[in-house]
Parts: C-alpha cells; structure tokens; sequence
C-alpha cells in the first residue's frame, strides 16, 4: 500500500519535480556546509563567498539627490562651557570644588580619552555662544583649538601637532560649571637628531619660564626638516622627492605645562595671558603650591563670551 502510495507521488509530473528540487537542495546546502567548516568561515561566510564570486553585492540606501545628510560629529549645538563641562565629569566624575592628582600612565591615556574624544571640531556651530572649536590648550599667551588626540604608545599622546611625555595632570571641578580646566604637566622630550641645540639655550629657557621645542615633519616613518616640510618636498637616495601625506611634529624638549579648558572659560582673557606664564614656570620649578596656582584661577571672572 505505502510501495504504491510513493510510486503514485514519484510517477506524478509535479511531485517528482518538487521532491527532485528539494533533494537537490538539500545535497548543495550540505556541501556548502562542509565546504564552510573546512575552509574555517561559517556557513553564512560560506555565502558571502558565492555572492562575491557572483558579483552579488548589498545595494546599499541611496539618498535622493541633492540631499546633504548631516553626521552627529558634523554639527554642535551646545556652548563651549557647557559642551567642555559634559566631557570633563564623563572623564573625571564624582568630586567636585576641588581638584585631584592623576599620576599613573594607564589612568591618564584612559581619562585624556574620554575628555577629547572625537570629535572636538566641528563643520558647524548651531545656536547663540556656540562655536566649531568648543575646547582649546592654554598657556601665557598662547593658545589654540584642540582638533584631534592620539595615544601614540603608553608613554605619549599627540594633541594637534605636538608629542607629549605626560608626567602627571590634575582635573579642576570649580563650584560652577565654566570654572573646569585640567592641568597637564610633561617631561622633556628627545631630539630627533635632524638639529643642533645648545644645552645652555635650553637651561635659559627652563629658566626664564619660556618653552623650547623643535618642529619637524614625518614622512614614511622617516624624520625630515620643518624646511622640508614646509616646502613639501625632501632628498631620498640624493634625489628630491615631492612629499605625500607628510605630517608636522613637535617635541618639547624642556619640561612643559599647559591646560585644557573650555574655549570661553574665565582663562581665555587678558589678565591669564599675561600672568599665568610666570605661574606655569613656578610650577615646573617646584616654586609654587598647586593650590595657590587654583587660588588665583578661581579670581578670574566669568568670560563675557559665555553668556
């Protein structure tokens, strides 16, 4: 009866099609299975594979034409106080009207990451007080916008352009949100070799409370002048080579310090350009308490910009 039942399902033209298919089916999903297992990628890599061999690929979700579609790094709409302060409690949480040391290596790349994280820069400042460049380095009379931070290896960080041997920082939580900043100290770095330096140059320098450093430029893992550089070409194998994706550089060679703080915060005004410098020196000497330097940091008034 069952004999007979099987031979009338086989002998139907549309049964025995349907039943051949799947046979064959399941002999070729079988085999990709193997294949999958012996080559080590899976049977959904073994797929992959097929559709790449066959020129089979995800067509990806094209935007109409015309459309700019804006990227969350592309646009900010928070104030440089505001937006700094939200990265320093994320990097430094659960004290505050104080400030704390952070000496060991491994906290210090970990923390530094977080607050400057990308991105720090911005295509487009959205709102009143809002700019591109929320959070800037300060020190005398000098300052810029932090655009982009690397951990180069366990011993140095890149911010912007220049190398830095972190020794210690120390995170600043005012009584109010735009009073943050984080003091950054480092250890002198070592030449290149591409320059002559004077060793009494340097000591005048430490000295006088000013910063010695060298430029130069990086090509290849290959170390060239700041002259190189600039003019965007160098000599290999004594022949002038135009330069590709070369990258500028910079070594203190002296000890150094520096903050971070907001780009409106209290620190970016006349009274700090002028008189933290010496403050700065002291405290590479060891002539100045950390809390006095806070002492005075504290009597800087509320930037006019962060309104």
């Amino acid at each position: 009866m069952e004999e007979n039942l099987i031979r009338k399902i086989w002998e139907d033209p549309v049964w025995s099609k349907v039943i051949a298919s799947f046979i064959i089916l399941l002999i070729t999903q079988i085999s990709i299975l193997i294949w999958g297992l012996i080559k080590k990628i899976g049977f959904i890599g073994t797929y992959k594979k097929i559709f790449e061999k066959l020129g089979i690929t995800k067509k990806e979700k094209e935007e109409p034409e015309g459309k700019m579609v804006k990227k969350s790094n592309d646009v900010i709409r928070e104030a440089p106080t505001v937006f700094f302060h939200h990265r320093f409690i994320s990097a430094f949480p659960g004290f505050t009207r104080e400030f704390k040391w952070f000496t060991s290596k491994k906290d210090i790349r970990n923390r530094l990451k977080i607050l400057l994280a990308s991105p720090t820069y911005f295509r487009e400042a959205d709102g009143h007080g809002v700019t591109s460049d929320p959070i800037w380095w300060f020190r005398g009379s000098c300052a810029l916008p932090i655009k982009n931070f690397e951990i180069i290896n366990r011993n140095k960080i890149l911010i912007n352009t220049e190398e830095l041997i972190v020794e210690k920082i120390a995170a600043f939580r005012g009584y109010t949100y735009f009073q943050d900043f984080v003091y950054v100290q480092c250890l002198p770095d070592s030449p290149v070799g591409l320059y002559n330096h004077n060793q009494l140059a340097l000591e005048a320098a430490f000295e006088n409370n000013e910063e010695y450093f060298e430029e130069f430029g990086v090509h290849k893992k290959r170390y060239i002048t700041e002259q190189e550089y600039d003019d965007n070409s160098t000599i290999i194998r004594g022949k002038p080579v135009k330069l590709k994706d070369a990258k500028l550089r910079v070594r203190h060679l002296i000890k150094y310090n520096f903050i971070i703080a907001a780009k409106f915060s209290p620190y970016n005004c006349r009274e700090f350009c002028v008189k933290s410098q010496e403050y700065f020196g002291k405290l590479l000497k060891n002539e100045l308490e950390f809390d006095e330097f806070v002492t005075w940091m504290k009597t800087l008034p509320k930037n006019h910009n962060d309104d």
